[in-house]
């Protein structure tokens, strides 16, 4: 695996089409790893075969689906997450969300000053799709 360099991180970006191979979160130790088929770096960059891990968070937030409640606060996921929708680093906080494995749900994850590294198998420079008029 290769570590992805820090200064990609802002840019870097996931799709609900690529599944949650694997999924752990550790809130006692203060751990959370997901592997995905790939991610995305701007400009034009799909990597392959990738794992994220956020560690030594300050604070965690949770919100999950809960039926007949709506989204609310909970203390741990019913069910590890099917995909990766949303995911947004902004202010020392990483927020991510997607639908629920199992649970059939939604949830967000919101970890607060967390360190975070990337490591990918493969690096493959792919041209833009985007139509500029």
């Amino acid at each position: 695996m290769i570590r992805l360099d820090a200064k990609h991180f802002p840019t870097l970006t996931f799709s609900p089409d690529d599944p949650v191979l694997v999924m752990v979160l550790d809130q006692h130790q203060r751990r959370f790893v997901v592997g995905e088929e790939a991610a995305y770096i701007e400009p034009g960059v799909t990597l392959g075969g990738v794992r994220l891990e956020l560690s030594k968070w300050s604070g965690l937030s949770l919100l999950a689906e809960v039926e007949g409640q709506g989204h609310v606060s909970v203390d741990q996921l019913p069910a590890e997450l099917s995909d990766i929708c949303e995911f947004e680093m902004e202010g020392g906080s990483i927020r991510m969300s997607g639908f629920l494995r199992q649970a059939r749900g939604w949830c967000e994850l919101i970890f607060h000053n967390p360190k975070m590294a990337v490591e990918y198998a493969t690096w493959q420079n792919t041209q833009s799709h985007e139509h500029t008029p």
